[in-house]
């Protein structure tokens, strides 16, 4: 398998050749903004559309709770606290004020036609047109946070006045159960009102935005009035999958343009490894975290080292991305409290959404289904990435155990880097420092058969080809 690296990368602040090195990036960082798509929907009963809401007040509740503790505080989508539930809230006054804010938002009018009108539409609910029903809900969710937090006196009484602009939403409801259940044709058109009210909300929200000033408090402002239902939908899918992080390698390393890209515009190199295959998959072994222990000289966890074998998966390379849905996927939660605050309503009765968790079969069923597609999500590009012959190894934690940068440098083998090859562009000093560690290397390891090649174009080919040297130690 070939691995290409800039220069920086190799030899600068990070040292990776010195270190025997193989970074895990996080998928935002790489240059494919779908990288790791998961195409999320939301289809479900009563039940948990109404827990789905809670748990949307009580992550509002403490957004607003945190911007009036920290003044200063600059808000990011991962502020959010989407693991938080209700039982552990840090005070019993906190916990009222939840109660209240919950049984006057679910006593609004208009509030539960809406529960019921999400729990009957027939198809399923994408991302977008949730959006909308979330900013549809917001301005009376908030106004009530407000209100109750004044009440205990968090801040100085608002201006309120009972929202009613949900009535109007009854007519709507009534035509559209009207057509929904039997006309496909008028649901697409209903989903095309969705977008176009998508796309309205967030331009009148960036216009909103642009009128508030460049203040820490303007900044918070911006955030829970226009931008947290974006940045709650963004989170809360946090709660089916850990964090996943991804290392690139490729099948060839003959490709100008891969070099063009990835090669630092040829100026880079690039490592060849040895695998061994496991499984019918070829793979490496990596030192890593493997767990965690109580450390005897202090009261925190000391992380536990050791070589396990990651396996490399080709790319699959479509147009189209797994397709979860939301309410049967949440898998990083404990069972007793996914019970408690997302399949159960007050009166104790269950959510046909957790036929999945009915029964030990079930459970294995659906949780080997279940991490089958967190993987594949990280194993798939656009058809337009083809020409890569990418394959990746993936590193992931239910514990979050590679949470920093530091702890996704996994070390490698020396013997596993089987040789290296230079860029057409790459310096002679560059070469020579690679050289020179390489060397230093295979004397500390006692080994004779490194090698080194040299990438050029040749004519007679067409094409671009890699040349042995006659470097030894």
């Amino acid at each position: 398998m070939y691995r290409f690296r800039r220069i920086d990368n190799l030899l600068g602040k990070h040292e990776e050749l010195e270190n025997q090195e193989i970074y895990f990036s996080d998928i935002t960082s790489l240059n494919d903004p779908m990288e790791g798509l998961r195409e999320y929907f939301w289809t479900g009963d009563v039940i948990v559309w109404r827990n789905f809401l809670k748990h949307y007040l009580l992550c509002l509740q403490s957004i607003c709770m945190l911007a009036y503790l920290s003044k200063e505080e600059i808000f990011k989508p991962d502020d959010i606290p989407i693991f938080l539930e209700e039982e552990k809230l840090p005070t019993e006054q906190y916990k009222q004020m939840f109660q209240e804010i919950c049984d006057w938002f679910f006593s609004s009018e208009g509030v539960d036609e809406y529960l019921k009108f999400l729990a009957t539409i027939p198809y399923k609910i994408g991302r977008d047109e949730l959006y909308v029903h979330l900013k549809t809900l917001h301005l009376l969710a908030f106004l009530i946070i407000m209100e109750i937090h004044a009440k205990y006196n968090f801040h100085p009484v608002l201006p309120f006045k009972h929202p009613t602009y949900l009535r109007p939403l009854r007519q709507f409801i009534k035509e559209w159960q009207k057509v929904s259940s039997v006309d496909e044709e008028n649901q697409e058109k209903l989903k095309l009102i969705y977008s176009i009210q998508k796309e309205l909300m967030e331009e009148l929200d960036l216009i909103s935005a642009y009128k508030l000033n460049d203040t820490s408090e303007d900044q918070r402002k911006r955030f829970i009035l226009y931008e947290f239902p974006n940045a709650y939908l963004d989170e809360i899918t946090r709660l089916t999958y850990p964090e996943g992080y991804v290392a690139c390698f490729m099948e060839d390393c003959t490709n100008a343009s891969i070099w063009g890209h990835y090669g630092d515009g040829h100026k880079g190199v690039c490592l060849k490894f040895r695998t061994t295959e496991k499984n019918g998959y070829p793979g490496i072994d990596l030192r890593c975290i493997t767990g965690q222990r109580l450390s005897r000289e202090t009261t925190y966890s000391e992380d536990i080292y050791n070589y396990r074998t990651f396996l490399f998966c080709k790319i699959n390379y479509t147009n189209y991305f797994p397709s979860l849905d939301f309410f049967k996927s949440i898998g990083r939660l404990p069972i007793n409290q996914l019970w408690r605050q997302w399949y159960t309503d007050a009166d104790g009765n269950k959510s046909k959404c957790a036929n999945h968790l009915e029964g030990k079969d079930n459970i294995e069923v659906w949780r080997k289904e279940h991490w089958n597609n967190h993987c594949k999500s990280y194993f798939a590009k656009l058809k337009d990435w083809e020409y890569e012959k990418e394959h990746r190894l993936l590193l992931s934690s239910g514990l979050d155990l590679y949470n920093t940068k530091e702890k996704r440098k996994l070390k490698y083998k020396f013997d596993d880097l089987e040789a290296i090859i230079f860029g057409m562009q790459t310096s002679v000093e560059d070469k020579v420092k690679i050289i020179k560690i390489i060397e230093s290397k295979c004397k500390a390891y006692n080994r004779k058969d490194f090698d080194f090649y040299q990438a050029d174009y040749s004519s007679s080919l067409g094409k671009m080809r890699v040349k042995k040297l006659a470097l030894r130690f």
